[in-house]
């Protein structure tokens, strides 16, 4: 088994116990967005190559990338219909004592109408992928940083999704000419790695793969993930070593959690392994 800087001991039943930010895509994850995703699993052997096989699953990491890609062509400015209609409502909440908050609202306020204009294209799911990503890709943009009350959050809520609006003819029909291509490079990328490092997936969709995982998982961590060790599976810099029939995570909403513990489990667990191999060593070297 190949080893490359362990990182930890990890079964990989990854428990996504609390919420992530509202905001779009964790980095080291291709940028996903994982709230409301679920039932992520680390895949490896012949049942990665089973969910690999399957067009379809690429949908939320091709729409991701290519709305960055699309970016260059997509420049229209929000409509002042769309923004001075939302600011109005927005404000009206904001005088009615709701808490408008732009990474959250903005991104609720885009996907508004997503299904009942997706449900008209050819590939709803396609269409509904690329509209979620150019909402997190505007609304990011907008609501990284809001200094202010209520009415400040509004006009910054208001901007990203009216910008969004604006480009989503635009990111549906420069995607779509991308889009088939992009799956069958990330469909490449994922059967490659099952012999190897394996690849995440939640609620069938996929997400990343390869030697890009380690840092995926971290920053899943980072964020409140509750991580258990269940079985021997290193994980080094260069992906994931081990054979891992499957490891489960679910999503839930709540408060965030201390991550004490899952790092106090993943370093006990390193800990261990650690010990265990620097007697082994001892004992080899006598």
């Amino acid at each position: 088994m190949r080893k490359s800087g362990i990182l930890g001991l990890l079964g990989l039943a990854i428990g996504l116990t609390t919420a992530l930010p509202a905001s779009a895509g964790v980095d080291q994850c291709g940028n996903i967005r994982f709230e409301g995703l679920s039932n992520c699993e680390v895949r490896v052997t012949a049942e990665c190559t089973a969910g690999c096989s399957e067009f379809g699953i690429y949908k939320t990491a091709c729409a991701t990338k290519l709305v960055q890609v699309c970016g260059n062509q997509c420049t229209l400015s929000a409509e002042a219909t769309c923004t001075d209609s939302c600011t109005v409502q927005c404000k009206s909440d904001c005088d009615n004592g709701v808490n408008v908050i732009c990474s959250h609202n903005c991104f609720e306020e885009c996907t508004t109408r997503r299904d009942t204009e997706c449900a008209a294209k050819s590939d709803p799911a396609q269409c509904a992928a690329t509209w979620d990503a150019n909402c997190d890709n505007e609304c990011d943009a907008k609501c990284v940083t809001v200094d202010g009350g209520c009415y400040q959050h509004c006009i910054e809520c208001c901007g990203g999704s009216c910008t969004a609006d604006a480009n989503m003819d635009c990111q549906y029909s420069c995607q779509d000419v991308e889009f088939e291509q992009c799956e069958q490079e990330f469909r490449a990328n994922c059967e490659a790695s099952c012999t190897g490092d394996g690849a995440l997936f939640c609620g069938g969709e996929y997400i990343i793969s390869g030697s890009q995982l380690p840092a995926c998982l971290q920053a899943l961590a980072a964020q409140g993930i509750e991580v258990k060790a269940e079985a021997s599976v290193s994980i080094g810099p260069d992906g994931i070593n081990g054979n891992i029939a499957a490891g489960i995570c679910s999503y839930s909403p709540g408060d965030k959690a201390s991550v004490v513990g899952p790092f106090a489990l993943f370093a006990a667990a390193t800990a261990g392994f650690l010990s265990r191999r620097r007697k082994r060593d001892s004992r080899s070297s006598r």
